[in-house]
């Protein structure tokens, strides 16, 4: 009798263990889950500057919008991975302005800032290259509008993730750039490089590191809201 309480007991024990796992399992997934969708209900419009007839800053046949344009895409694919909504101004190349437009440059970047200034963004990166005449500048850089302190505070973030990277002393700062100017909306223009740099030329061609660059930009977005959740 003892015997068959003991094995009653022990099939009782191991059911009991056995539900337990089940229910740790799917709670472990829950939370992995959770922690995995940190960006759920943010919505990010990413620009990739210039496209058409603008090809931006250019190298030979290096084109600051194509290159541009990929890391848009790559950081967009991290985003999405994390929850967030993406918008893209542009997802080929092409510019935003109407056929026939009398300044195409003028109605192409107030359409941009119409995207950015939507009422449900949250927080907006316009990806550009930058060029100098003196080929020994280099390194990434970040803008913001200095009447926006968020946007300041993201910028700073950006960049001193941006330093890690490319071992830039470059600091972010103020930028009397139209976006910037007239957003509404949280965000900040970000200068991935100089094309006209021999060292940053051939480091911006190559997918690892625009990836790594994607990375950045996404990073920052999870941290920053990351902190504010």
């Amino acid at each position: 009798m003892r015997q068959k309480k003991r094995i009653v007991l022990g099939i009782g024990m191991i059911c009991t263990l056995m539900i337990a796992t089940v229910y740790m399992s799917r709670f472990t997934h829950i939370i992995a889950e959770k922690e995995w969708k940190v960006l759920n209900g943010i919505v990010v419009v990413l620009d990739p500057g210039h496209g058409g007839k603008d090809g931006g800053a250019q190298s030979g046949e290096i084109m600051e919008d194509e290159i541009n344009l990929t890391i848009a895409f790559q950081t967009k694919e991290l985003l999405e991975q994390a929850g967030a909504q993406v918008i893209l101004t542009r997802d080929g190349d092409y510019d935003l302005a109407d056929k026939g437009a009398a300044n195409r440059k003028r109605q192409d970047i107030r359409k941009r800032m119409d995207m950015m200034n939507a009422e449900d963004v949250d927080v907006f990166i316009s990806i550009h290259l930058n060029a100098y005449p003196n080929p020994k500048v280099q390194g990434a850089q970040t803008f913001y509008n200095e009447k926006d302190e968020a946007s300041k505070e993201f910028a700073n973030l950006i960049q001193n993730k941006l330093k890690v990277l490319t071992k830039s002393k470059m600091t972010s700062k103020p930028g009397d750039f139209y976006l910037l100017e007239n957003a509404k909306t949280m965000g900040v223009l970000v200068e991935c490089g100089f094309l006209s740099n021999p060292n940053d030329r051939a480091l911006l061609v190559k997918e690892e590191y625009q990836k790594a660059l994607a990375n950045v930009l996404y990073k920052s977005i999870k941290e920053y809201f990351d902190f504010l959740m």
